[in-house]
């Protein structure tokens, strides 16, 4: 009987060693593949993209951080001043190799867009950094064994304090609040509608993809130190697959239309057939540009 249970054990030990061999194979074929695929990918930026490596300062965090600026196709043309979209998550909106896949395509709508008379921008795409999850929290989530950790708030302070000052003086910007917007995904879109009710007197208005309010509460009062929120526009998209977010950004938009928010300054667009992806916010990106700016 315990030679049996010995040979059984073993056995056990054996095929529990080639699984996880096995699946330790595969992974590497697959992570091979991935980054041929990776290698393969042409860059869709557009020539008047420009990424400035480790440039801004991040006092904070004793570090520099990247970002990408977008200048409208006509800015070495002109004297003119234009109005600024600050985005975070920067590595995902212009190139899909340094994305590793779907980019958002904000210099392709903004090119087309201006090629037909249409509104242009310069765009500030906020390059993330290993802790995103942290940065983009501007509170802890709640629950006895959720990630206490966050940042968000210093992370914002470091966008309006120092990164805003730093384009505004570089480039030719319309620096009053209803032409400077702030956007985002996912955590990203819940930076960017607290940074919008933190600081009004900076955002005029806020691109909130999939945003994140499931972290805590509180993201439904930020709203009421607000006095600037009736003057604001938010723009909400998100797939319709994602059914847990789209009820909280409905929740969201009923307390500002109660509040007395008016209903033209809110826009919620919701993508079918799509989850959390970058191809939601991509689609999102092409309604949402042209309503953010309109007056």
């Amino acid at each position: 009987m315990k030679i049996k249970l010995f040979y059984l054990i073993g056995l056990i030990l054996l095929l529990g060693g080639v699984y996880i061999g096995t699946k330790k194979i595969v992974e590497r074929i697959d992570e091979k593949k991935r980054q041929e695929s990776i290698r393969l990918l042409k860059s869709t930026a557009s020539p008047n993209v420009e990424i400035l490596y480790d440039t801004i300062p991040v006092d904070y965090l004793n570090e520099k951080r990247t970002i990408a600026i977008y200048l409208p196709e006509n800015y070495q043309l002109d004297c003119a001043s234009y109005s600024v979209l600050y985005f975070l998550d920067g590595q995902s909106l212009f190139d899909q190799k340094i994305q590793e896949g779907t980019e958002w395509e904000l210099d392709e709508v903004i090119d087309s867009l201006g090629q037909l008379g249409g509104e242009q921008s310069i765009v500030v795409g906020l390059y993330n950094s290993k802790n995103r999850t942290e940065e983009y929290k501007p509170l802890p989530e709640m629950g006895w064994f959720a990630d206490k950790s966050y940042s968000g708030d210093k992370h914002a302070a470091w966008i309006v304090e120092t990164v805003k000052p730093w384009v505004d003086t570089r480039y030719r910007t319309k620096k009053e609040a209803n032409s400077t917007i702030i956007g985002g995904a996912s955590l990203g879109g819940l930076m960017s509608y607290y940074m919008l009710m933190k600081y009004p007197s900076v955002f005029g208005g806020a691109i909130v993809f999939s945003p994140s309010f499931w972290i805590n509460d509180e993201v439904y009062k930020w709203h009421e130190t607000n006095e600037q929120v009736f003057n604001q526009k938010i723009y909400f998209n998100g797939g319709n697959l994602e059914r847990a977010m789209l009820q909280n950004v409905e929740k969201m938009q009923n307390i500002l239309l109660n509040h007395g928010v008016p209903k033209e300054n809110i826009k919620v667009d919701v993508e079918d057939g799509f989850g959390h992806s970058n191809s939601v916010w991509k689609n999102g990106f092409k309604k949402a540009y042209p309503w953010i700016l309109s007056q």
